[in-house]
């Protein structure tokens, strides 16, 4: 009965640290609710990178437009870029481990094509362990990272989306003046 109840204070202690200092579990991309429409520009509509994104800007209730003019916000991606090099060499001189980034070059544009957020560069890496007996699985493998660091870079994207539609939401410009004479 005291193991239990130690158990539970050490745990109860535990919980009240890591929150006290600001831990959270990160977001899956979840876009502010201010924002109803988005159209999205890329240089491959039907690459993994595209439909990942575009298919989180949907799941949150956003409206993908398919002209710019009519869209609250634009998201342009350029050079959508996959790299695999070498990482580490065994002592054979074989391949033992491989790097992955996947990087895109980002605008994000107001519907009178004002830039919110200027070309930017976002990136992400991943390392993988190579063996060539299994030249196959480790293929799989590259496919199921490549799809993770897609999520990644899709989750930067809303990131940035929710600070530009946040910078809007609280700017001068869209409350009312206090000094504004009264009827």
């Amino acid at each position: 009965m005291k193991k239990l109840i130690r158990i539970a204070i050490a745990s109860l202690l535990m919980a009240t640290i890591v929150t006290g200092c600001g831990w959270h579990l990160r977001g899956t991309g979840q876009v502010a609710d201010g924002i109803s429409s988005v159209h999205i520009s890329a240089q491959d509509r039907h690459s993994e990178f595209y439909r990942s994104l575009e298919r989180t800007i949907k799941t949150n209730g956003i409206t993908v437009a398919e002209n710019a003019t009519e869209a609250q916000y634009s998201i342009v991606t350029l050079n959508n870029k996959s790299t695999r090099r070498t990482s580490t060499v065994s002592g054979g001189a074989r391949v033992s481990e491989y790097q992955l980034t996947e990087s895109v070059d980002i605008l994000i544009l107001a519907a009178d094509g004002t830039q919110l957020i200027p070309r930017t560069t976002l990136s992400t890496t991943r390392y993988f362990d190579f063996d060539e007996n299994e030249v196959q699985s480790k293929e799989v493998e590259v496919e199921l990272l490549k799809k993770e660091m897609h999520r990644d870079l899709v989750q930067q994207i809303t990131r940035r989306l929710n600070a530009v539609n946040n910078r809007s939401a609280s700017s001068p410009e869209t409350t009312a003046p206090e000094d504004a004479p009264e009827d």
